[in-house]
């Protein structure tokens, strides 16, 4: 996956290069590094074992996006404020996480969609800044992936053979971008968001089951 994730953030950068928030990444910049080079130890040191390593980090992140969505739902709900300026302890915080689950799962996205979206970007920012973020960080796992033989003939080659969806996907997510204004595009961020949640929890949960038994 990799390859086409990297594939896809280079047309996201190129389609909104005049709308991101350079200061959000910088912020995100140190603990995503630190992430990166721990879920790269770790991707090494469970090469053998990804199929226990992998739903536990998927379960996590799921979780994750099922209670601070509802927590948001329940927030707006009765009228409290949502907005919030993250701070340098919850950014490094979130980089350390959003650059480990990553790494193991490439499972960050949830994780970064609910740190940019109490700060009420503009929809363009938003996609803008999520794409240089995920450009970096996906570029920055290549040498984990590497050392750790993830790649091969048939993997890249695959990757090949895909990346002409990569190319619609991007332009259909682009054309439906500047028609969403920014009320309707945070709820649909966060449903899917919470969707993608409950995804993941299903999809950890059946690997378990599958592995324990």
């Amino acid at each position: 996956m990799l390859p086409l994730l990297v594939f896809g953030d280079l047309i996201a950068v190129w389609q909104h290069r005049k709308h991101f928030d350079w200061t959000n990444v910088r912020r995100l910049a140190a603990g995503s590094i630190v992430g990166v080079l721990l879920g790269g130890f770790l991707l090494w040191w469970f090469h053998r074992q990804q199929d226990l390593v992998v739903p536990l980090i998927k379960l996590e992140v799921g979780l994750e996006s099922v209670i601070l969505v509802g927590l948001h739902w329940y927030r707006t709900w009765h009228g409290l404020a949502t907005s919030a300026a993250p701070g340098p302890v919850k950014s490094t915080a979130t980089g350390v996480l959003a650059g480990a689950s990553s790494t193991l799962a490439h499972a960050a996205g949830p994780i970064i969609a609910l740190y940019l979206l109490p700060q009420r970007l503009d929809r363009r920012v938003f996609v803008g800044t999520c794409a240089i973020y995920f450009f970096l960080l996906n570029t920055a796992k290549l040498p984990a992936y590497g050392y750790s033989e993830m790649f091969s003939r048939g993997t890249l080659m695959l990757s090949l053979y895909l990346a002409p969806l990569v190319v619609g996907g991007a332009l259909f997510g682009f054309w439906v971008n500047r028609r969403l204004n920014d009320q309707l595009f945070a709820k649909v961020v966060y449903l899917l968001t919470f969707v993608l949640g409950w995804y993941l929890i299903w999809d950890a949960g059946m690997a378990l089951r599958n592995t324990f038994h």
